[in-house]
């Protein structure tokens, strides 16, 4: 099948959080490096024990997504950025346009405590054209020396320029012999140097066959990152715990425009929507409404009005009530269960990620607070007929029945290879069951589990309960407190 898409092919994560290297690649990345082909599903389920890594996949891809849309890393992520070694994210990627790109994309991050931002310290891309082989492989790569220090040499600043392995070929692509107005720029914006509107603007004035495939390059992942592509992460499952807000996640595809994020629906009380908002929420929840009959039988939701004000700031806002429908019951939308919430929150972007090849959904924790039956059969559905890109962190397993090997990565406790693909299962294993049995007898090529301290679990709980001498207000039973005493004399013996 061929894709008129962007496609992340693989990514590769160097001292990344509790990753010093990992690596996933995902499963139409054979068939796109030989052929330029998506022949398979592109559904990626992440499955692991907590601490694991699965997580930093899904933080670095949301950090991918702001370098790649010429935005600023949000300072949130500098606990997981080390200080003392570079952090470096490897994307592969494949733009389907003409006959086909194939992009890799290096960039490295520093955390500058001081002025409290995350820097894209060093960048390179690597792209090809696709004929009869992969043809035309083309080298950048600039450091930004502004990033060093608050003082850059003169001399240095001037003879700022890319290093390329075929420089000869950018000759007529001046400003990039001559890069520190743009280093600075990029510098004083905190934005990668390859991803922001001056040198996509610089580059469509140019006239030339070089320019014009690093112009599609860069564009086209500038427009994937911005529009296309959304993380969900793990911090919404907060808001909707805590019944304050229902985070919508959307997708909107018009002919001139697509409209994509997160909008905060209040169910805790009457929200204020700007009108701007409210306007998008109607197809949102009409898509959503009718997806969700074949999800929960006889759920609705709808949104009353309740009144339109206007603001000191001269904007119009609309106060509104949330509420489900089932049947002829209808009650305020807090009152559903977490599950019901999630569902609705992320629906809308899998009818999107259903219907459009150039979606591409990253959910952290996807099954959190979902049936596992129905979970099972939704990603069934979605793996024999979905055409965009779907990866997802889980615990349940139900979920390992419904899949293909090849769609399934397993992070382990090795932080030196963080994630390895799901061999070895044949046609007629159970995966789920053949996973449990991995865990316990191995079988990968790295060990998934560590069980060494369930070993000492008993022990460590009892441990935790000698406490009691500093909470007098506890009591134990008198076999319990002789457990204790002779314990302690075996390990005063010891």
């Amino acid at each position: 099948m061929n894709i008129d898409a962007v496609r992340l092919m693989s990514v590769q994560l160097y001292e990344f959080k509790n990753v010093r290297y990992g690596e996933v690649k995902f499963p139409n990345y054979g068939c796109l490096n030989s052929k330029a082909e998506a022949n398979y599903s592109d559904i990626t389920g992440v499955y692991g024990q907590n601490g694991s890594g699965k997580t930093a996949l899904i933080e670095a891809l949301d950090i991918s997504r702001f370098v790649l849309s010429g935005q600023s890393v949000n300072w949130e992520y500098s606990g997981i950025i080390s200080d003392d070694r570079l952090t470096h994210i490897c994307l592969t990627l494949f733009i389907g346009i003409n006959n086909g790109y194939k992009v890799i994309y290096d960039f490295y991050l520093k955390k500058n405590n001081a002025k409290k931002r995350i820097e894209v310290y060093k960048e390179s891309i690597t792209y090809w054209t696709k004929g009869y082989a992969w043809k035309k492989d083309r080298n950048i790569v600039f450091t930004n020396p502004f990033y060093d220090d608050d003082f850059v040499d003169i001399n240095t600043v001037n003879k700022l320029s890319v290093k390329s392995n075929n420089m000869s070929k950018y000759n007529n692509i001046a400003f990039l012999s001559s890069m520190q107005t743009l280093a600075l720029y990029c510098a004083g914006k905190n934005q990668a140097v390859f991803f922001n509107d001056k040198i996509l603007n610089a580059l469509s004035e140019i006239d030339d066959e070089e320019a014009k495939d690093l112009r599609i390059v860069l564009n086209r992942l500038f427009q994937f990152a911005i529009s296309e592509m959304q993380v969900i992460k793990v911090s919404q499952l907060g808001a909707i715990i805590d019944n304050s807000l229902l985070p919508l996640n959307m997708y909107h595809k018009t002919d001139s425009s697509i409209i994509q994020g997160c909008l905060p629906l209040f169910i805790n009380g009457q929200g204020e929507i700007p009108i701007d908002a409210y306007n998008l929420f109607a197809p949102t929840i009409e898509a959503i409404n009718i997806a969700i009959k074949a999800v929960i039988p006889n759920l609705q939701i709808k949104l009353e009005t309740v009144n339109e004000i206007i603001k000191e700031d001269g904007k119009k806002y609309i106060q509104l009530d949330v509420f489900s429908v089932r049947g002829e019951k209808c009650f305020l939308m807090k009152y559903e269960s977490e599950g019901i919430k999630r569902i609705i929150s992320i629906l809308h972007y899998l009818v999107s990620v259903y219907n459009n090849p150039g979606v591409c959904l990253v959910v952290d924790e996807l099954d959190s607070g979902i049936f596992e039956y129905l979970l099972g059969e939704l990603l069934g559905f979605l793996k024999d007929e979905m055409k965009g890109q779907l990866i997802f962190t889980s615990h349940n397993l139900r979920i390992l029945e419904k899949l293909h090997s090849r769609n399934i990565y397993c992070s382990t406790i090795n932080p030196d290879n963080r994630y390895i693909a799901f061999t070895g299962v044949e046609n007629n294993n159970n995966k789920r069951d053949y996973y449990i049995r991995t865990l316990s007898i191995g079988g990968q090529k790295e060990e998934l589990y560590d069980d060494k301290e369930l070993l000492a679990m008993g022990y460590a709980f009892r441990k935790a309960g000698r406490l009691k001498k500093e909470l007098p207000e506890l009591h134990f039973s008198d076999e319990f407190e002789a457990r204790l005493h002779a314990e302690e004399s075996e390990e005063a013996d010891n």
